[in-house]
């Protein structure tokens, strides 16, 4: 009897026990599910970030000057928000950060690099520049009284420096003669070349302030590339596109057989502009709007004492000038850049009259 009482017993604890553990299994699925469902309800994946954001965001260069350079910059100047644009800033950022969508970009957005960038300044402020200076004593051993110099000496001495420094000036550079054997030695190529068709040369000239004499200098030349092509009878057209940072710098003159024509006008009507240069504009510019011939060979000469830089990048320029089937000869400066654009297209590459 107290056996079935005890055993009776231990099997109701054991049910007991049983339906506990369920029941807190049940308790813990439950409180799981409730769990994994709000976390599905309310959390968000955050969205990649665009490929034009991530540009601007890997970007890391500062545009500035120094103040102390002597080349002046344009700068964009900044346009007045109205008040709508400030409302509609409002009302974006009051909305949640994941109910943003992404933004979206066609082919036919252009990618503008950071080759145009302004350099950095060179020279910084020192650490220590709020300290006091340090004021030393020196001893001087043995004072001597001054001398006094004849005023004849005097006057001897300031002759003798007056005839040395012309000795030290530097020479001035002879731009006519450097220009003339640079167009030469292009016009010869063209005329040796294995191809003995037509071709259309389209001068690129960069109207800074720097730049004058040189434009000059090649307008007062061109008949020695003129003269080349008579001799070795290459049919041939002649044009001109001057460029500078504003879109209305970038002017394009007709392909003419008439040299006298172009010569007067680079050596009495063009003007220096103000802004910096973007050369890759004024290539893009040029093949598209240059009426070239049909069947004739295209060759681009790009004069400039800068790095060629613009909104587009240099890879843009080089496949543009390969798929039209494009020469480039530079006579600028020993830059990476300037040597990329003969080497990938074809072309020569001459260093530019500077003085020193």
């Amino acid at each position: 009897m107290l056996f079935d009482v005890y055993s009776e017993k231990l099997q109701q604890k054991r049910r007991k026990t049983r339906r506990a553990f369920l029941m807190s299994v049940v308790l813990h699925v439950v409180v799981i599910a409730l769990t994994g469902l709000s976390y599905v309800r309310w959390s968000r994946t955050m969205l990649s970030a665009d490929p034009l954001v991530e540009e601007a965001i890997i970007v890391s260069t500062v545009k500035r000057f120094h103040m102390s350079s002597e080349r002046k910059r344009s700068m964009s100047k900044r346009r007045p928000v109205s008040s709508k644009a400030v409302q509609i800033t409002k009302q974006n950022a009051a909305q949640p950060m994941n109910s943003a969508r992404p933004v979206t970009t066609g082919e036919s957005t252009i990618a503008f690099g950071t080759e145009a960038d302004l350099p950095m300044a060179e020279t910084l402020l020192s650490e220590n520049a709020t300290e006091k200076p340090e004021w030393k004593s020196i001893a001087i051993a043995n004072p001597q009284s001054p001398t006094i110099t004849p005023i004849t000496e005097k006057l001897q001495e300031q002759s003798e420096t007056i005839e040395q420094s012309p000795e030290k000036a530097p020479l001035p550079v002879d731009r006519d003669g450097i220009m003339g054997e640079v167009l030469e030695e292009i016009a010869e190529s063209v005329a040796d070349s294995e191809d003995k068709s037509a071709v259309d040369i389209v001068f690129l000239l960069d109207i800074s302030g720097s730049m004058i004499d040189n434009i000059r200098a090649v307008g007062r030349q061109l008949n020695a590339m003129v003269t080349v092509f008579e001799e070795k009878g290459v049919d041939f057209t002649l044009g001109i596109v001057i460029f500078r940072y504003l879109e209305r710098d970038t002017i394009i003159h007709p392909q003419t057989r008439d040299s006298d024509r172009y010569k007067r006008l680079l050596t009495t009507h063009v003007v220096a502009a103000a802004g910096d240069e973007r050369a890759h504009n004024a290539i893009i510019k040029a093949i598209r709007r240059v009426e070239f011939r049909e069947g004739a060979n295209r060759r681009f000469i790009l004069v400039t004492d800068e790095a060629s830089k613009g909104s587009y990048k240099l890879l843009d320029v080089l496949r543009q000038c390969q798929q039209n089937q494009i020469t480039v000869d530079v006579i600028g400066i020993n830059h990476t850049t300037h040597r990329a654009l003969t080497s990938k297209t074809g072309g020569l590459w001459y260093p530019i009259p500077i003085q020193e």
